[in-house]
């Protein structure tokens, strides 16, 4: 697997340039060339999971073998480009269904016994009562073999009930090898979050 090959598509609504100019600098510095993909504007979380879902739809017509997905308020870490390049030399057969770069760990984690660069999301540690999940969708990378899956969650009765991290932790990462980096390549930056209404990190 070489990142650079993958095809990536940037997340952005319209009306935020600001994060578009963010975000294009990050691509920049990893050189990273990208299609801008115009964010579904719902002001709420179903606008990212239908933005996510309209990706795959094409994604699929191109027969992409996976696609990098990246939203528009993340910030590329000084160790990125040293540990992808790790992640290529460890995971030359890697087979994975979601390779999730910057998850938000809420709950015991352990590292891969196959490939020391990554996590196991999919195996995972028992959790105490108060450990949550592994959510966000800041830069995740899909396998063609669960698209599918992900685009169930536009179901009506699916699309309101789940945000997409939540819909893909518990229906696909839980069931289907997945990993995550050791450490984050691109966490989410603290600004103001169109979806929560306020400013998150």
């Amino acid at each position: 697997m070489k990142f650079n090959d993958i095809p990536k598509f940037v997340v952005n609504l319209e009306r935020r340039p600001d994060r578009l100019e963010s975000i294009t600098n990050e691509m920049n510095y990893i050189d990273w060339e990208f299609e801008l993909f115009n964010a579904i504007d719902t002001n709420s979380h179903v606008g990212c999971s239908l933005s996510h879902i309209e990706i795959l739809k094409i994604a699929k017509e191109r027969n992409y073998e996976s696609v990098l997905i990246i939203e528009d308020d993340c910030k590329i870490m000084p160790y990125a480009k040293s540990l992808l390049s790790k992640i290529e030399e460890d995971s030359i057969d890697l087979e994975f269904a979601i390779l999730n770069l910057s998850p938000t760990l809420n709950r015991p984690v352990t590292v891969s016994e196959k490939y020391p660069s990554l996590i196991d999301i999919t195996n995972l540690p028992l959790k105490l009562d108060h450990h949550r999940d592994i959510f966000a969708t800041n830069m995740i990378l899909y396998h063609n073999s669960i698209y599918d899956e992900v685009l169930k969650l536009e179901e009506p009765s699916l699309l309101g009930h789940y945000a997409i991290d939540d819909f893909i932790f518990k229906n696909i990462v839980s069931v289907r090898q997945s990993y995550s980096p050791i450490l984050p390549i691109a966490p989410q930056t603290s600004s103001w979050s169109d979806v929560s209404g306020g400013v998150y990190n």
